[in-house]
């Protein structure tokens, strides 16, 4: 898998972070919503949920997924329960407007996307050349240009049969590595692009002590998870899975955002050419493999 460079870098303007700021006043709450439909869409219950990790209690975990749940839902805890769930991460920052992440897909389609994250690659690509048998010729060469792009520009679609969670996630450890490897590449990343400490700060919507621990890799502190939404808009970076790069303990994490990454932007782009009353045996079909990969 290719890692994708964010070579030009460009600051947002004081108005566009006043904009962040107020698109980002409920992101906590949001991000519940998107929470709690993966678990929902998913049929995985609470105490199902809780055996997969430690670290955390289950009361905390269910109080993330509510949206009278005023505190903040750190950005380690959003990228473990990714995990655990294997919905990209990216998914779950439209909370309740989950589908608009999957645009022009019906709800059968976004639930059917939801379900499909564990299914082996193999299984993925006979499913994408299905779709490519019902095309017109032309439609299915421009689908196949834009998997060529796609590919190109991040790396062929791989399977991610080893890149699975522990069976046990321990909290714990996967905050300190994902904060450490956050630490790591958001220094390098300042220091690559000439950015100052206090443009840095006022992109992430932090004091700059408080970006002083962000940065520093020995010393963890939790952060919410709107700075993951922050530093790609803030920066205008088509993609944030750099700043997973350098987790060691769980380098499986950061592997596996890669490749969601090119797969749902091929499914999604192939589901998008197929016409309604095609798509739907089309998405009963996912749902129906994604059954047998639980």
């Amino acid at each position: 898998m290719i890692e994708k460079k964010n070579n030009k870098v460009e600051v947002a303007s004081d108005q566009e972070i006043l904009y962040l700021d107020e698109m980002l006043k409920s992101i906590d709450s949001d991000i519940s919503v998107g929470m709690s439909y993966v678990r929902r869409t998913l049929g995985m219950s609470f105490k199902e949920l809780e055996r997969k990790v430690t670290g955390i209690k289950g009361d905390t975990l269910q109080r993330y997924m509510q949206q009278s749940y005023h505190s903040m839902r750190p950005i380690h805890a959003v990228a473990a329960f990714s995990w655990i769930t294997m919905v990209p991460m990216t998914a779950l920052y439209y909370g309740f407007k989950i589908k608009e992440f999957y645009r022009g897909m019906d709800d059968d389609a976004v639930e059917a996307l939801v379900r499909s994250g564990r299914l082996p690659t193999s299984v993925i690509n006979i499913y994408l050349n299905l779709i490519c048998d019902k095309l017109t010729d032309e439609s299915a060469r421009e689908f196949l240009e834009f998997r060529q792009q796609v590919e190109s520009e991040f790396g062929v679609l791989e399977d991610h049969g080893d890149l699975l969670p522990p069976t046990v996630l321990d909290m714990n450890d996967f905050a300190i590595d994902y904060y450490r490897s956050v630490a790591i590449t958001l220094k390098r990343f300042r220091e690559e692009h000439n950015i100052s400490i206090d443009t840095m700060s006022r992109v992430l919507g932090l004091t700059r002590y408080q970006y002083g621990v962000l940065e520093n890799p020995n010393k963890i502190s939790h952060f919410s998870v709107s700075i993951g939404f922050r530093v790609k808009l803030g920066f205008k970076l088509n993609t944030h899975v750099y700043f997973t790069s350098e987790m060691k303990q769980f380098p499986e994490f950061h592997k596996l955002r890669q490749v969601q990454h090119v797969r749902d932007l091929l499914i999604v782009e192939a589901m998008r050419r197929i016409d309604e009353d095609t798509r739907k045996p089309m998405v009963s079909v996912l749902i129906s493999l994604s059954k047998l990969f639980k």
